[in-house]
């Protein structure tokens, strides 16, 4: 009998603790084993150079070789086995990269794509990479585009670099983890974070003229960035108010200024009025009189 109890007992605590368990994750709305796919943002943290992986033709490169001083970079994290949110990352970022003008792959920035599983071979990034290579139009070069794979612990060390996190599902043999793209100066430092599938190109660009350090974009690109701001709930530039207001109200000083200069200096001299012609009679007068 009290076996029979205490098995009661045991079971009515599982099923409460299941319950709980249940409960908050429909609060959170995230399955207990992607709670913690995020990204932390490591924003002005540097890239560890020193890292090694291998390149679609099997060669070693080390990361810091990708970044020459003259180029920056949008790095992603994916791998070729991902069922459906790689594919849909890499495609509007391919589709963003085409749309965009002015800036081309290559020639002014780079892009690094990394694969987060270590069991993924030279064979397959090769394939991954042909095929996006294809969907690149002519201005746009795909030596550009660097499909790299590596050991766990070279893959572990970027993703912790760069603030991503993502875990591996042995049930299901499949990764989990968030879509992100992050834009990293031609020195190596991380310079913003672009959380969609599907890529604004004006977005892009604005991303790649900020993180250049001025190397590129024109000047009304730099005034732009001046003028907005990136807002990552809509992860996209908008305009920041104070900023316009401060350059319309200086702007409308200097056309006043403008506009009153030519005034003041064409304006002809002012003649002596009829009470300082008297006055100046009067002392005439008094001084012939002395004399």
């Amino acid at each position: 009998m009290k076996t029979c109890f205490s098995s009661l007992l045991l079971a009515l605590a599982f099923i409460g603790f299941s319950s709980v368990e249940l409960r908050a994750q429909m609060i959170t709305g995230v399955p207990k084993n992607a709670q913690e796919i995020k990204v932390d943002e490591k924003l002005g943290k540097d890239i560890p150079g020193s890292l090694v992986f291998m390149n679609d033709r099997g060669e070693s490169i080390q990361l810091a070789k990708l970044f020459d001083g003259k180029r920056p970079v949008i790095l992603t994290l994916n791998y070729s086995d991902c069922p459906g949110l790689c594919i849909a990352q890499l495609n509007g970022l391919t589709e963003g990269v085409s749309e965009m003008f002015g800036l081309s792959l290559g020639p002014d920035f780079q892009m690094v794509s990394i694969s987060i599983d270590p069991r993924e071979t030279v064979e397959k990034v090769a394939k991954t990479k042909a095929r996006y290579a294809t969907l690149l139009p002519r201005e746009h070069h795909a030596s550009g585009w660097h499909f790299l794979t590596g050991d766990g612990k070279s893959i572990q060390t970027i993703a912790e670099a760069v603030g991503f996190k993502y875990s591996y599902d042995p049930k299901s043999n499949r990764y989990n983890h968030g879509s992100v793209a992050v834009l990293i100066s031609p020195k190596g430092m991380i310079t913003r974070y672009l959380y969609s599938v599907k890529f604004e190109p004006e977005t892009l660009r604005l991303s790649l003229v900020e993180a250049s350090d001025g190397k590129l974009g024109s000047t009304s690109d730099q005034f732009l960035l001046w003028c907005f701001h990136y807002d990552p709930e809509e992860n996209r530039y908008s305009a920041d108010a104070k900023r316009i207001l401060s350059f319309a109200a200086g702007a409308f000083v200097l056309m006043g200024v403008g506009i009153s200069i030519p005034f003041w200096f064409s304006r002809p001299p002012a003649k002596a009025d009829s009470s300082d012609k008297l006055l100046e009679s009067d002392s005439t007068s008094s001084s012939s009189a002395q004399s």
